[in-house]
């Protein structure tokens, strides 16, 4: 049996969570009314009916807008200004925070109008739109940043005197120091729990794949360097030993060697 209390609490979430349903089921009501009175109201005149449908995204109403700027497309598809609302549908995408469709809307509005004006404000807007999805935390999967470089990338290399090219070169290189930062993170980790070989292997990684962050590449060489030795004496004392899985093929005097190798490369980084 509830005690009073307890069925008061259910029938006040029920309560709310009926309240909160009606809320809801209003908005979409709203959004349908008004979508739909914009298609009664759709001029057969192309240029008219797309100043109507481009009213909600004007006014900031980027829900409508997809629902308006998506009808203009499906009843003037090879209208001038169906490219235009291709871009606002984008944009509408990007301002209600739907990274992953705005990237894809972006991109596909390159592919179709390599000549359009705002051809270099859609391909770095496909890059940020990944940007938007990437984590700030170096502890995290990377994978959205590693998108919006090569996204960016793709832009400064076609349009290099673009504005949004100076922009994009900028935000490349923050990308990059974040992706270092997590293999530095990963590294790190490896030697804390005394996994030599993953953390050598890691740190080697690190220095070949950025050598542009000098400090880091030297660091990240000196810590490779100890750790193959520690590697070395393991493998002198065990062959055999399962326990260096990235540097099996050496023995220990190879992984001694490279330790060198890696420790002269590391005072040569100015």
């Amino acid at each position: 049996m509830l005690s009073v209390m307890e069925q008061s609490g259910e029938v006040f979430m029920l309560n709310c969570c009926s309240h909160l349903g009606k809320i809801k089921l209003f908005q979409m009501v709203i959004v349908l009314f008004l979508a739909a009175c914009a298609e009664k109201e759709m001029s057969k005149n192309p240029s008219e009916a797309y100043k109507t449908s481009k009213e909600a995204y004007d006014d900031g109403d980027y829900e409508i807008a997809l629902t308006t700027l998506g009808e203009f497309k499906s009843r003037f598809p090879y209208s001038q200004y169906a490219v235009e609302a291709e871009l606002l549908i984008a944009n509408s995408q990007f301002e209600l925070e739907q990274y992953e469709d705005a990237a894809v809307s972006y991109s596909q509005f390159a592919k179709l109008h390599p000549r359009h004006e705002k051809l270099d404000f859609a391909m770095y807007r496909v890059g940020e739109s990944y940007w938007m999805l990437s984590p700030d935390d170096i502890d995290r999967e990377q994978e959205f940043t590693r998108k919006a470089i090569d996204e960016w990338q793709k832009l400064i290399d076609r349009l290099p005197s673009s504005r949004y090219s100076k922009k994009a070169k900028s935000l490349v290189k923050q990308g990059k120091r974040r992706i270092a930062d997590s293999f530095e993170f990963v590294a790190a980790f490896y030697c804390k729990q005394e996994i030599y070989h993953a953390c050598a292997f890691r740190y080697i990684n690190l220095a070949r794949e950025f050598p542009e962050f000098k400090k880091m590449r030297r660091r990240s060489l000196e810590k490779a360097s100890k750790a193959l030795l520690i590697i070395s004496k393991e493998k002198k004392k065990d062959p055999k030993s399962d326990k260096n899985i990235y540097f099996s093929t050496l023995d220990s005097k190879q992984i001694v060697s490279l330790s060198k190798k890696l420790r002269d490369e590391a005072r040569k980084v100015r």
